[in-house]
């Protein structure tokens, strides 16, 4: 048999999104795994840096590993920062604390 799943987007529940400078190093790794293939994060994690707590991410166990997965789906999928931001910025996102609304 076998139901057609639903999308990539179906099981996000559990994904934290990690703070802006985690997220700056976890979406650079992503796109280089999504462009070179996961033989790229085995030669990070075998380097001096994929030691470090910087690459924490990419280890199962690590609360920021479900985004980094999603991360290089998205990539792989052509998504790019870029357009993501745009999109965003386009759909007016209120979540974020700004300035308060004029009166």
């Amino acid at each position: 048999g076998g139901d057609g799943g639903g999308g990539a987007f179906g099981r996000v529940s559990g994904v934290i999104k990690p703070p802006k400078e985690v997220r700056a190093v976890v979406n650079k790794t992503a796109q280089f795994v999504a462009k070179h293939g996961k033989s790229f994060e085995q030669r990070i994690l075998a380097s001096k840096d994929g030691q470090t707590p910087k690459f924490s991410f990419m280890h199962a166990q690590d609360p920021y590993h479900a985004y980094y997965e999603q991360r290089i789906a998205f990539y792989e999928q052509g998504g790019t920062d870029a357009a993501e931001n745009a999109d965003s910025e386009a759909k007016g996102t209120a979540g974020e604390a700004g300035a308060p609304a004029a009166p």
